[in-house]
């Protein structure tokens, strides 16, 4: 790991990503992990592990368990006549096994695993290797007895000899316990032979052969001669039995040797996936997405961006950046311990996660270019042995920048042009800077010198940023900020923490005349844009509360609607059923009176009743609600309206019929609402100004697909919002939008409407393999 992923912390991050693995070959392979070859195959792992994580998410976990490194067995048996051991074969078929559970895995979710398509298919399980390999090896590791025909019988007579060798040594330990002629209870083993432990001085009570004494020299150990004879076959025994299991083990090393290709292929393939799972694993820990990986432009943007291993310990401040194309340096300026050099580690780490294909923690929208080097230089590089001042070793540092940076690299200065007189350092910054921009690199950097935040507002490929300080409370927001130079606040702070007032005015008058106007130019805007930003989240939360009022009435409203007309209709029937009774009744009660003969006039009284009860239930119809504005209806700007549901009257003051929304003025305060709401108050038409009259056209259903791509900005946005809207009316469930990559102003654009578009649920980028980030699919 070379020095400038050392200082950014790279190897901590690798940490965090082994802690996920299974296997200890994996987190080797982890903590070894080098920069991928191109933005393709930094592609190509990214959208693996994003597979690995969907499933995750779904709760769909990889079959993977703790594995062995087999490999530099298989190499060494590579050899005729060498062989695998009893626990090589037992790795070996735990491996094989995984393999299988690993391709039936695949297999089930093959739709959500196309990434890893040409990976997981490369997988064999040898089935028949891995039945040959169990038939012999049992779950511990061992060779069965039943491995072969000659093992069986070799391990019967070794349990035979073995109980007939404890029945002799019983039969002589009686008589040694009988004669006290024993030291200790029990009989042992010395070099692999059944001996008993006498007293040293009563060893020769016992015919046999002395295999040695205790330290203290106080217990010999006796094979007595009656049972050298069964120890001896023993001995033999043993030995036959582990010149079986040789052969047995060269035998199956012998057939499975041309497969030993395929089972290290299996085992890359299983170590990869570990790995991938790995990094999955972390992407969700750390709430990690895969940015746009951008290759030629240098444009760059994090949106929430954070550190993994602050975010580890503690809850940081999202950093948000956006480096439009053509920029190719960044001056960051502010007060110390304001997160300069934190933001710009934040830069390089999460850029140099992307070249070794790990996701990192921003938000969808995030744009990272596939920078073919990072350099560096930050921290204190002073060195008591080579001889090298921090001036010294800054300028070495900023030397082999110069000769290695190219356009389509990325350099981070921390204090550019300290440690030195400071109108030498910020000259010598700005013509490093000046050398850097020429060629293209894109360069962030942090300094005090104010020569330097001059330079940004004289080259248009350079821009001033800072880190937001809270002027009220003098404190850090770590909110960063571009397009404007920040104040090292120095003053301030030092009156703020008790410095004495003569001290901080004798060092404002020795700053001179024009560099306190700065200063104090640099604090008022801040200030003012603090209270600015203070306003406009207050602004945006009302806006959101009342939203969601508005939201919540339309609902009720509907609500209301749907129960009235219920109600309206089953009125409706019942009233018709009473009719129809009643007529019938009463036909019924005519023709009896014309059959017996009835008059005229009482013919007529009949009628006469049956017209009544008729009337009678119209006068009983419920009033109805009325409906909501037609698409058809004429609305203008100054028509005089009702908002639906409530009694106060206001006056049409902004029409937009394709948005379907109009600015309402009631009693002086402006409320946005939907045309369905409104209920136009005819009687006060004459008291409002006459507008233009717009006509609200009903639309036919719409696509489920809408392309964007190739318009212009506003065109698209106003297109989209049609198009919303349509299928809002329509009542699709789903739409499709497609915006393309680019540039992104169309994708930020697209994601800025659906926010604030009433009716849609959620909304997310479509896979990678039918579209990725190009592609928004939408669910209302």
């Amino acid at each position: 790991m070379n020095a400038v992923a050392e200082k950014l912390g790279l190897q901590r991050v690798l940490e965090l990503i082994a802690e996920q693995a299974v296997s200890d070959c994996t987190r080797e392979k982890i903590r070894q992990a080098e920069t991928l070859e191109g933005q393709d195959a930094i592609l190509q792992q990214l959208n693996r592990i994003n597979a690995l994580q969907m499933l995750k998410e779904r709760g769909e976990l990889v079959p993977i368990r703790c594995f062995e490194d087999i490999r530099e067995e298989l190499q060494r048996c590579r050899v005729e006549g060498s062989y695998l051991f009893a626990e090589n074969l037992l790795n070996m078929v735990i491996i094989l096994q995984q393999c299988k559970e690993l391709i039936g895995f695949y297999k089930k979710h093959r739709e959500n695993l196309k990434p890893l398509a040409g990976l997981l298919e490369s997988i064999d399980p040898l089935e028949r290797e891995s039945g040959l390999i169990r038939r012999i090896t049992s779950e511990d590791g061992t060779i069965k007895d039943s491995a072969s025909a000659e093992l069986t019988r070799i391990r019967r007579q070794i349990q035979q000899t073995v109980t007939r060798l404890h029945r002799e040594v019983d039969r002589v330990m009686d008589q040694a316990r009988r004669e006290n002629w024993l030291h200790e209870e029990n009989p042992t083993i010395r070099d692999g032979r059944f001996v008993l432990p006498l007293r040293s001085e009563s060893k020769r009570k016992i015919k046999g052969i002395i295999h040695g004494q205790s330290a203290t020299g106080a217990t010999s150990y006796v094979e007595p001669l009656i049972i050298v004879e069964i120890n001896n076959t023993l001995k033999e025994l043993e030995i036959a039995e582990q010149e079986e299991i040789e052969r047995i083990l060269k035998q199956v090393t012998g057939e499975l040797r041309p497969q030993f290709n395929q089972i290290r292929i299996n085992l890359d393939i299983l170590i990869e996936t570990d790995f991938l799972n790995a990094c999955a694993g972390f992407s969700r820990q750390f709430h990690c997405s895969i940015p746009d990986i951008t290759s030629e432009q240098q444009t760059l943007e994090f949106q929430n961006a954070r550190h993994p291993l602050l975010a580890l310990v503690k809850e940081v401040v999202p950093l948000n950046v956006s480096i439009p194309g053509g920029i190719h340096c960044v001056i960051i300026t502010g007060p110390n311990a304001g997160g300069k050099t934190v933001a710009m580690k934040t830069i390089g780490l999460l850029s140099l996660m992307i070249r070794y294909g790990f996701p990192v923690p921003v938000e969808d929208g995030s744009r990272i270019p596939c920078f073919d080097k990072i350099l560096m230089d930050i921290g204190d590089q002073q060195s008591i042995e080579n001889n090298l001042s921090t001036f010294t070793s800054h300028v070495s540092n900023l030397k082999t920048i110069l000769e290695s940076a190219t356009s389509r690299s990325l350099v981070l200065i921390d204090e550019l042009g300290t440690g030195t007189d400071p109108l030498e350092g910020a000259a010598l910054g700005r013509a490093v800077l000046e050398s850097l921009v020429q060629r293209g690199t894109l360069t962030v950097v942090t300094t005090h010198h104010s020569g330097l935040k001059a330079y940004a507002d004289q080259d248009p490929h350079v821009l001033n940023a800072a880190m937001e300080f809270d002027t009220d409370e003098l404190q850090p927001t770590y909110r960063f900020r571009l397009g404007l130079p920040g104040s090292s606040y120095a003053l301030e702070i030092s009156k703020r923490i008790g410095l004495a007032d003569t001290v901080v005015t004798r060092a404002r008058d020795l700053m001179g005349a024009e560099q306190v106007k700065l200063e104090h130019l640099l604090l008022e805007i801040e200030t003012l844009k603090s209270r600015i930003e203070k306003e406009n989240r207050s602004v945006e939360r009302n806006k959101q509360t009342l939203d969601k009022l508005i939201d919540e009435y339309e609902e009720k409203l509907a609500a209301v609607r749907a129960k009235h007309e219920a109600m309206d209709e089953k009125i409706a029937e019942e009233l018709e059923r009473l009719v129809n009774e009643s007529r019938s009744k009463i036909e019924h009660a005519v023709k009896d009176i014309r059959e017996k003969g009835a008059s005229r006039e009482t013919i007529i009284d009949a009628q006469k009743t049956l017209q009544s009860i008729r009337t009678a239930a119209q006068k009983r119809q419920p009033c109805k609600i009325p409906p909501k504005v037609a698409p058809e209806k004429c609305l203008s700007v100054g028509d005089a309206v009702r908002v639906a549901g409530t009694s106060g009257i206001g006056q049409i003051i902004e029409l937009h019929v394709d948005k379907r929304r109009a600015a309402v003025d009631i009693t002086g305060k402006t409320i946005w609402v939907s045309l369905d709401s409104l209920e136009p108050v005819q009687n006060f038409k004459e008291d409002y100004p006459a507008g233009k009259s717009v006509l609200i056209q009903a639309e036919s259903l719409p696509s489920t697909r809408l392309d964007l791509r190739g318009k212009r900005f506003e065109e698209a946005r106003e297109e989209l919002e049609r198009y919303l809207d349509r299928a809002l009316l329509a009542g699709m469930k789903q739409v499709q939008i497609i915006h393309g990559k680019g540039s992104g102003a169309l994708q930020k654009m697209t994601r800025e409407v659906l926010k604030n578009t009433p009716g849609v649920r959620k909304f997310y980028f479509e896979n990678f393999d039918q579209g990725g980030t190009g592609v928004t699919i939408v669910e209302m």
